[in-house]
Parts: structure tokens; C-alpha cells; sequence
């Protein structure tokens, strides 16, 4: 081989492991939030990390671990299902992403079912890919009774999140 054609080998190679990364993080972060690792959660995020969502966001690390703490884990459990992870390389230490999802959430005997998107930034912080920025879109987020007689396109049940 040409020194051009390994030079385009290993940007390959090394745009592969960066997807493989990347991927690896989104599925990370469901687990550990349905684990209830508050602190792995928060740590999925770069030091000054923003998490996005309907009506706020939460900025930094220490913010971000009492928001799950407070938010997801007033849930009696929680499964998220990462979908058809989408990433866009931007740099050799910035990234972009969409990744659809489903997740489901344990409330007062009954579970709701929720459709996400979320619009990513990422960055390699501190050796790892973590999120510089995640949005939150939901498409619906409904207990199964409520799911058969309202689904529809931003559908939210009656129940608070905390």
C-alpha cells in the first residue's frame, strides 16, 4: 500500500471506532439511568454537559445527577431503548447525533410508554466520548390505558413526572 492509501485506511478504520464509541454511550446512558447510577448518568456528559428538555434543561455534572436522581428516579423502575443511533463526525474530537428511542416508566402500579428523539453534540472529554448537549423531543409519553384512546403526535398523560 501507498502511504496516501493507509493514511485513508486508518481514517476509516478510525471513523468506524469513533461510531462504535459514540454508540456505545448512547446505549450506556439508557442503562445506567435505568440502574439507577445517578452518577454515571451525570458522568455520561462533559464537565459543563446540558441536558435539554420540554419546559428546562440542566447544565453541569453535579446539576444533572440531582436531576436524575429527582426526576427519573421517582419512577419505580425505567427501561430505555435506544433506536437507529445517527451520527455525523464533525472533528476529530466533536460529533453530532440523532437517536430515536422508546422508554418505559413505572408510575403508581401502571407504566407509561414515551417515544423520544434525541438531538446530540458530542465531545471526547477526558478520554471518552461524552455528550456536550442532549435534547429531549418527546413524541408521546402515555400509560398504557391512556395509550389505546389518546395516542396521537405529543400526546402527554395526565400524570407529572415528579
Amino acid at each position: 500500500m501507498t502511504h496516501s492509501a493507509d493514511d485513508a485506511l486508518a481514517a476509516r478504520i478510525r471513523r468506524l471506532e469513533v461510531r462504535a464509541e459514540l454508540s456505545d454511550l448512547v446505549a450506556r446512558y439508557g442503562l445506567l439511568l435505568d440502574a439507577r447510577d445517578w452518577d454515571g448518568a451525570a458522568d455520561a456528559f462533559a464537565e459543563e454537559g446540558v441536558l435539554r428538555f420540554h419546559g428546562g434543561e440542566v447544565a453541569g455534572r453535579a446539576a444533572l445527577r440531582q436531576f436524575y436522581a429527582a426526576r427519573v428516579g421517582a419512577f419505580e423502575f425505567t427501561f430505555h431503548y435506544p433506536h437507529a443511533p445517527l451520527f455525523e463526525i464533525t472533528g476529530a474530537d466533536r460529533a453530532t447525533g440523532t437517536v430515536t428511542g422508546h422508554a418505559e416508566h413505572g408510575a403508581g402500579g401502571s407504566c407509561l410508554l414515551a417515544a423520544v428523539r434525541y438531538e446530540d453534540e458530542y465531545v471526547h472529554e477526558e478520554g471518552r466520548w461524552r455528550f456536550a448537549s442532549r435534547r429531549i423531543h418527546s413524541r408521546y409519553f402515555l400509560d398504557w390505558p391512556e395509550f389505546a384512546t389518546s395516542f396521537r403526535e405529543g400526546a402527554v398523560t395526565a400524570r407529572t413526572w415528579a
